[in-house]
């Protein structure tokens, strides 16, 4: 790979240069012009359908928001010093927004490429347009919005809201999100946004131009305003839990899932409000809840359990891959809702008797002390978790070889399954309904 000193000497500058909006029939078209000056060009593009004819000067605003998230997955592959917005403008305080976004999104990138450097010495960001000031919306909307990922999370929010008028959302079809879609039959519609990178960014992907881990959910949440503009709806509920707060590497900022976490879900919320002044609520559902509550929560609703997958490597081709941290984790975290005999159908093995997850496991309980990185629960919740199993007369490979550890530093599972964290976004009838189910 390509030292990340010597990139950003050699390419200086990232210039966001202009986005292009044209009407295709029943759908919008989006492409953005990026460019690193002296190696390439990238023109990734996006396709929205339009449910109702709306205000073109507020979309493009939102589109324009949206190509510079964009920006943050192209811009990694040499880390410039100086990003350039050429086609819109931004407030001095916004500017800082989107540092910190970069900061914080890339932390898991910085961290495996061994990249040290402060919030500031990163990028400057500088734009050559002034602020628009706030657009101001006068359509009224109504019911939900519901991105769908295929794994436990978004079907339990499907589940709780379907008293509410769901359209489900998704960006390019998976398998699972097929199924879990197909299988929702209260949903008033589905919102399908297809997104596509750029192949130049593969291209120097393949050469050994710096690589990895971007915020996508925040790409999600820049994407879900413009689903909920175009398609009428008031609420984004997404399916982050407050498990998602906690970082992946010990003592540091670095957090795998920084864009799921109720810091960056604040951050948007007050960003999206100097935008527009538009009547759609961007928020979390599933904050007030742990992990451990969700899955026992999701337990209840066996005409999910053969199709939901939460498996970055296999979710896509609607398996389980059964050997990494993600399916360990998912497996665990149900273990104390389902007999054993169950999840072995569901996942095909016995995950806890599998040698080869070995290290996965002592990430994941903590005792090694990083978790994976990918998007799994609090250590505290897979030692109570495992504690229960256990307790029960549980036998496995793994916890019989770190049960000592597991008992030691296992809280017991009881007191997880009564919280109801109180920092959260939701509007007040959905607390209510929320504290109904808990």
């Amino acid at each position: 790979m390509k030292g990340f000193d010597e990139l950003r000497e050699k390419y200086t500058e990232f210039l966001y240069k202009d986005f292009h909006l044209t009407r295709e029939g029943d759908s919008y078209r989006i492409v953005y012009d990026f460019e690193i000056p002296g190696l390439s060009e990238f023109h990734p593009t996006w396709q929205l359908p339009v449910f109702k004819e709306v205000d073109e000067t507020i979309l493009r605003q939102l589109v324009f928001q949206l190509g510079m998230v964009e920006t943050i997955s192209y811009y990694k592959c040499t880390c410039p010093k100086k990003v350039r917005v050429l086609c819109g403008g931004f407030t001095k305080e916004q500017l800082k927004w989107w540092q910190k976004l970069y900061y914080h999104g890339l932390g898991e990138f910085m961290y495996i490429n061994d990249i040290s450097v402060s919030q500031e010495e990163l990028v400057e960001i500088c734009c050559e347009q002034p602020y628009p000031g706030v657009l101001h919306d006068e359509a009224s909307y109504e019911g939900c919005l519901v991105p769908v990922g295929g794994g436990k999370d978004s079907v339990v929010s499907l589940c709780l809201l379907q008293d509410y008028g769901v359209t489900t959302y998704h960006i390019n079809y998976g398998s699972a999100i097929k199924e879990v879609i197909d299988a929702y039959e209260e949903k008033q519609g589905d919102y399908y946004a297809k997104r596509t990178l750029c192949p130049n960014m593969l291209k120097l992907n393949s050469e050994g131009y710096l690589n990895g881990h971007t915020p996508f959910s925040a790409i999600v949440a820049f994407s879900t305003v413009i689903a909920a503009y175009l398609s009428g709806k008031k609420y984004i509920a997404l399916s982050n839990e407050t498990s998602a707060n906690e970082s992946t590497v010990k003592d540091s900022f670095v957090n795998h899932q920084y864009s799921k976490s109720l810091e960056f879900e604040r951050d948007f919320i007050a960003y999206f409000k100097q935008v527009t002044d538009s009547d759609i609520h961007y928020f979390s559902l599933l904050r007030p809840w742990a992990e451990i509550q969700i899955a026992r929560e999701f337990a209840k609703y066996p005409r999910y359990h053969e199709i939901f997958r939460s498996c970055n490597k296999g979710s896509k081709q609607g398996i389980w891959c059964c050997d990494c941290p993600k399916c360990l984790f998912v497996y665990i975290i149900l273990t104390p809702f389902l007999k054993q005999e169950r999840l072995v159908e569901i996942f095909g093995e016995k995950l806890l008797d599998k040698e080869s997850l070995d290290k996965d496991f002592r990430e994941l309980t903590g005792i090694l002390e990083n978790k994976p990185f990918e998007c799994v629960g609090t250590r505290s919740e897979v030692l109570a978790s495992l504690r229960y199993f256990i307790e029960q007369g549980g036998k496995s490979l793994l916890t019989e070889r770190y049960e000592a550890q597991i008992m030691a530093m296992a809280q017991p599972l009881a007191p997880m399954l009564e919280g109801f964290e109180d920092e959260h976004n939701l509007p007040e009838e959905f607390v209510v309904m929320m504290k109904g189910r808990n």
